[in-house]
């Protein structure tokens, strides 16, 4: 059968994951190579054969099972996208070289420094530093940050419409307390990284404002709140960008359906001495890849 001509562009993001999933054998392959959920890629390869108009993949046993359009798809895309990879190799420009001091909050920065080898595909002659957002100084090329900061610098918004929501180990699910409804979480332990603010907005938007936990963990930050949750200590509250990989992993779920907005975008500011060309290759390359977290995660 063949794919239907159509004047518009197909998706890119679903393009990515329909490519991920025949080269992985496996939606759960091409989740963790894009770092995103199970549900995620599912969903692309869905919607592109929506925009397609056009079976892609057949629905039946295990593994990846492409129809005959499916196939010529494949031909199509992995040769595009292997042309993409080789991009900048093509061009006559030369590819920035030197450092990059890179000061981040510690949840994103675990998070980003798992997908850097993506970065340094492209960019072999540089060496990356990333620092506590604490140890952010003078000499610092970029500083990510959750909401302003008192760095002087070029201000670039990213992701200003992140979704927060519970997430908690798998085993909690069929613990001694289950986790049916919102109203459950009383039974459970909190984890906070702030006095208690996203969990009381959490709350609020469920429609039960006076609810509290059992008992409360306060941490310093994201990161370790994560960890906790992991552990199955306690529940806590995060967001596909920085809890995208737990969630694809199977080691965090998701719990309801209720989510409410993040207070504050990711800022990703540039200082006076970071404002030069391989420091801005590095922003825009970060905002791509959080912009394909964010959508399909």
């Amino acid at each position: 059968m063949a794919i239907k001509a159509t004047r518009r562009l197909p998706s890119l993001i679903a393009l990515r994951a329909f490519d991920a999933l025949v080269r992985q054998g496996s939606t759960g392959g091409a989740a963790l190579e894009l770092h995103v959920t199970h549900s995620a890629i599912s969903h692309q390869i869905k919607k592109l054969e929506e925009e397609l108009e056009v079976a892609l993949v057949e629905r039946q046993g295990k593994g990846v099972h492409l129809t005959s359009a499916g196939r010529k798809l494949s031909q199509l895309v992995n040769g595009a996208f292997e042309q993409l990879r080789d991009i900048h190799s093509a061009l006559p420009t030369s590819t920035p070289s030197g450092s990059l001091r890179i000061a981040c909050a510690p949840a994103l920065l675990a998070r980003i420094s798992k997908i850097l080898d993506r970065f340094l595909r492209d960019y072999p002659d540089v060496s990356l530093y990333l620092l506590p957002i604490e140890q952010a100084n003078q000499s610092t090329d970029i500083v990510i940050s959750f909401g302003d900061s008192e760095v002087e610098g070029l201000r670039i918004a990213a992701l200003g419409d992140i979704m927060y929501f519970p997430v908690g180990s798998p085993r909690l699910l069929n613990g001694a307390e289950p986790l049916r409804k919102p109203r459950d979480l009383e039974k459970q332990v909190l984890l906070h990284e702030d006095d208690g603010y996203d969990w009381s907005r959490y709350f609020l938007a469920a429609g039960i404002p006076s609810l509290q936990g059992r008992q409360n963990i306060y941490l310093p930050n994201a990161a370790l709140t994560i960890d906790a949750a992991i552990a199955g200590t306690g529940i806590t509250i995060s967001d596909h960008i920085l809890a995208g990989e737990q969630l694809a992993q199977g080691t965090l779920i998701r719990l309801f359906d209720i989510e409410f907005p993040a207070p504050h975008p990711y800022f990703i500011i540039l200082p006076p001495r970071g404002a030069n060309e391989l420091s801005k290759a590095f922003a825009e390359w970060l905002m791509g890849e959080l912009e394909m977290i964010a959508r399909v995660g």
